[in-house]
């Protein structure tokens, strides 16, 4: 027979496997990234492949591919129609918009510090050479050969090869994995470890998904009205607005910067108006949408999922971008939604009083009533009180029920009798027994000179 491991020696690997996995992830973060964007493409096609598993009976494997097909033919063709006029758009924005809108920039330095003695200090040199190095570096970052490079090299592809496999096993298998951390617990916590998981699969899984919906309208609505407005680069800021939707606070403020800039130094206007007032008609419609998107888009798509004060969305952005570069940006602020509902949890389990059921069992009969009972009383603490002669010997199997079904539920029997085959039942069926010492007799007690109790006993109730 396999030696078993003591509750002690059970916990002590529990926390050196914990401390181990948790060292492993510190050390590997570098290498994480695939396998994030795998967890969030999970979360997004899982449900959509489960339900077409149910309506179908398709083997889930099937789907699977099948979706990643159609899937990849969809990008395939917004690739081949997008990349020619972003490639085109991307290259006037680095050869032509960025020198001169710094071109205009020093024009309005120099204008200024001719008329107002507060720019007179500032070196007109030092000023152009930090306003060329800022126009190189945006160029180098909008390079037309920064995706093709990125593309060809080793590391993308290898990349890209784990995010798909990752992303495959997860969408398929995603429940047995689950199911298999959620098998490392004991049972009397499974029914706890579902409620966190639904909570936080709502809310990780309405936040992902709707991010992805939410990048579609906002990338779809500005693209129309820079149209109809004949903003300079509407393709391409129309999907960085969308992009940009995906940084909570800061990202549609940054779009909308982008756009006002972009606005106000392209070289001629529509309606025969200014650029100022081109500009200012730009900053009005991001600001509606914005607000459309606050009041009707977010409640609709998302729903008001993520409470989080402003505050701390800001410092939680900070430390994602610190931790995990743009991935993190984007992952904060629902990993901080996630960290708020299981601190909310625990927390609760911290607050929560002990709720302690003691049923008093003068037959076989009550103890089968307590067994229907036990399901209703997850997480609780129950104690038997068991009469002498209450049980026999033959009542082994119901007793072995109750153990059962206590496990099941999560509750956490006891058992109390000064009955020794009663003590000798709950004990061989697992269950913790106190056989309490022989009480002397008392002339003021004559019931418990024949050694029962022939009174009804009370039953406590937490």
């Amino acid at each position: 027979m396999d030696v078993t491991l003591s509750p002690r020696a059970r916990t002590t690997v529990a926390w050196i496997a914990a401390a181990l996995a948790l060292l492993i992830l510190v050390r590997a973060a570098h290498a994480l990234a695939p396998f994030a964007w795998a967890i969030i493409t999970a979360y997004i096609l899982h449900p959509f492949v489960a339900a077409i598993h149910r309506r179908t009976r398709l083997p889930r494997q099937l789907i699977t591919i099948w979706v990643y097909l159609v899937i990849g033919l969809i990008a395939a063709f917004l690739l081949m129609t997008l990349s020619p006029p972003l490639t085109k758009q991307i290259g006037l924005l680095q050869q032509q918009t960025i020198p001169r809108t710094i071109d205009n920039i020093e024009s309005w330095f120099v204008a200024r510090r001719a008329v107002d003695d507060r720019f007179a200090a500032l070196d007109p040199a030092f000023v152009e050479t930090r306003l060329n190095l800022l126009g190189r570096q945006i160029a180098d970052l909008l390079s037309a050969e920064a995706v093709p490079l990125l593309i060809s090299t080793f590391s993308f592809a290898i990349g890209l090869f784990v995010y798909l496999i990752s992303s495959f096993y997860l969408i398929v298998y995603g429940d047995k994995f689950v199911m298999a951390i959620r098998d490392i617990f004991n049972r009397r916590y499974h029914r706890e470890f579902d409620r966190l998981l639904v909570d936080v699969n709502t809310t990780l899984g309405a936040y992902l998904r709707g991010q992805l919906l939410l990048f579609v309208i906002m990338s779809g609505v500005s693209y129309v009205a820079l149209r109809i407005l004949d903003v300079d680069y509407a393709l391409s800021l129309a999907l960085a607005t969308g992009a940009l939707e995906l940084i909570p606070l800061i990202g549609p403020w940054t779009a909308g910067t982008i756009a006002v800039t972009i606005a106000f130094f392209q070289p001629t206007a529509p309606f025969g108006w200014s650029n100022l007032t081109l500009a200012i008609v730009v900053a009005i419609v991001y600001f509606a949408l914005r607000q459309m998107e606050d009041a009707f888009v977010i409640p609709l798509v998302i729903g008001r999922i993520v409470h989080l004060h402003p505050l701390l969305v800001i410092f939680v952005l900070v430390i994602g971008t610190s931790l995990g570069g743009p991935l993190g940006l984007i992952l904060a602020v629902p990993v901080a939604a996630v960290l708020k509902i299981v601190i909310s949890f625990f927390y609760g389990k911290l607050q929560a009083r002990e709720h302690r059921f003691v049923e008093v069992i003068v037959d076989r009969a009550a103890l089968a009533r307590v067994i229907a009972r036990l399901p209703d009383l997850t997480n609780a603490t129950v104690v038997l009180l068991i009469e002498p002669g209450a049980l026999r010997w033959d009542d082994l199997a119901l007793v072995r029920e109750a153990a059962a079904a206590a496990l099941d539920a999560g509750v956490e029997l006891s058992a109390v009798s000064p009955d020794g085959i009663a003590g000798s039942l709950t004990t061989a069926c697992g269950i913790p027994t106190t056989t309490p010492p022989p009480i002397a007799p008392s002339r003021a007690s004559p019931a418990l000179e024949t050694g029962s109790l022939s009174a009804p006993a009370a039953r406590l109730t937490p």
